[in-house]
């Protein structure tokens, strides 16, 4: 899970060149670089740097299933029982990301926002996890 906060910190730092309310001078920011991205932050970043953060997500987690991957296989040629090590997160986000382009991803937390004008200062990883993860992951049970 660290390595994908540090992943979205990155994304993040690269999104808060172009986006003034993160750039904003003697803005009060919490310390978590995850909960800086917030709906009020999301709706202003540009379509391109939206897809360059889900990017940012796709890649730490296409990393750390790979080197699950290899840990797996590993064990096997040692006779050991493979164990995964990928949070809940990541097997969600697997799960639920399936069959969804970037752009339906973008739409999707565009329309939560939309819809929900008055929590604006809601994170964005927020919404991912309790509106598209979650709900993915109870389906396919």
């Amino acid at each position: 899970m660290k390595k994908i906060i540090a992943a979205l910190a990155l994304a993040l730092s690269l999104a808060a060149g172009t986006v003034p309310a993160l750039a904003a001078e003697g803005a009060a920011r919490p310390a978590n670089p995850v909960d800086q991205f917030t709906g009020t932050v999301w709706m202003q970043t540009s379509h391109e740097n939206k897809a360059a953060f889900l990017f940012g997500i796709d890649t730490a987690i296409t990393v750390e299933y790979f080197v699950n991957s290899k840990a797996a296989e590993k064990a096997a040629k040692e006779g050991k029982a493979p164990s995964s090590n990928l949070s809940r997160f990541e097997k969600g986000w697997m799960t639920a990301m399936k069959d969804t382009s970037r752009d339906q991803v973008i739409e999707k937390i565009d329309a939560w926002y939309a819809a929900h004008p008055d929590k604006q200062d809601i994170p964005v990883m927020n919404v991912i996890w309790f509106s598209l993860i979650k709900p993915a992951l109870a389906a396919s049970k």
